[in-house]
């Protein structure tokens, strides 16, 4: 059971219902049974973990995940099936203690409903974080587990730097990787406490990225049936004269700036090359023009005609649909394969 609840974890609750008295009102009782649960499960404890919960056809089990997609278990006999093939084909224990923590948790007791939101950061491999609903009944005296919904969060999993930012530019969040290159990064600044381009011309682009993400993470159409948004923001090139870019993108329900990113760039190309129908020497192409080369230096590089290339650059206009070579950086950076 649960050895200690954090005073700040307490302080975060919520309580429904004032005619009840303090004992069915019981926030710590309620942590301790998901706590428990949880600690069985990290023990492979199957019988321990299904104690904790309500054992009917009622029973949910809800995830999200970005390489699995969502999954719903509906009834305690999918639910029980499922983790015992889990816990069989992953035996290895982790213990609860040092490799677990919880943030955010409010807890809401109306009744003999419970429900229970928190941040879990650690599990089987101590480093991935999960957004997490638990509704609870009591049952004869003793709170059980209804309901779990897991999200699987990835924002906190990313290799480039990203600012989590609000409506405004103004900075929520930094990773580390961020916080290591602003200082240095020559398209991005950050001034009173926002995010600006170091060019005063390229941050009317930037914000009104911004604008669009928030009126799209806003808005009623469902994010999941299209492909992950994104904007491509140009902001003029380098000391050595390389164009310089950042993304502004949707994720885990915010708003993120990432940049300094080559794997992105890589990553944009593959997906433009697979969406738009692009050939090989479309594809290289192409990604000389994201570098900043014109046609006469990438005839040098790909040891081809310019004559040859602009042929290869009018097809990758008729399959982009744009007519320039801002709007096809625009488009190719911009793209992520559709959601399968």
């Amino acid at each position: 059971m649960l050895r200690q609840i954090d005073h700040a974890i307490l302080r975060s609750v919520a309580i429904g219902d004032d005619e009840m008295d303090d004992g069915e009102a019981d926030p710590a009782g309620i942590l301790a049974v998901i706590r428990a649960e949880t600690d069985a499960w990290l023990q492979r404890d199957y019988e321990g973990w299904a104690s904790h919960w309500v054992q009917s056809p009622q029973t949910r089990r809800m995830e999200s995940w970005a390489s699995l997609g969502v999954r719903v278990d509906e009834g305690w006999d999918a639910i029980a099936a499922r983790i015992k093939k889990i816990m069989a084909r992953f035996p290895e224990k982790h213990a609860f203690v040092g490799r677990v923590r919880w943030e955010k948790v409010n807890v809401v007791v109306d009744g003999h409903v419970a429900w229970v939101s928190f941040d879990q950061i650690g599990s089987d491999t101590a480093e991935d974080r999960k957004r997490q609903l638990r509704i609870l009944h009591r049952i004869d005296g003793v709170w059980k587990i209804g309901c779990a919904v897991v999200m699987e969060c990835t924002v906190g999993q990313t290799s480039c730097p990203l600012i989590e930012v609000d409506a405004e530019a103004r900075i929520l969040w930094t990773n580390r990787l961020a916080r290591e290159r602003m200082r240095d990064y020559p398209g991005l600044i950050a001034a009173t406490g926002r995010v600006r381009a170091r060019r005063r011309d390229r941050d009317v682009g930037l914000r009104e990225a911004v604008r669009l993400a928030f009126c799209e993470l806003q808005s009623q159409r469902p994010l999941n049936v299209v492909p992950k948004q994104s904007w491509s923001v140009a902001l003029g090139e380098d000391a050595a004269g390389v164009p310089l870019h950042c993304w502004v993108l949707l994720e885990d329900g915010k708003v993120l700036i990432a940049f300094d990113d080559a794997e992105t760039v890589e990553r944009r190309i593959a997906s433009a090359r697979e969406v738009f129908g692009l050939s090989p020497a479309q594809t290289r192409l192409a990604r000389l023009i994201v570098d900043g080369l014109e046609l006469a230096a990438a005839s040098d590089v790909l040891q081809v005609s310019v004559n040859t290339l602009r042929t290869q650059l009018q097809r990758i206009f008729d399959k982009t649909g744009v007519r320039s070579q801002a709007a096809l950086v625009r488009t190719l950076l911009s793209t992520e394969v559709p959601t399968k």
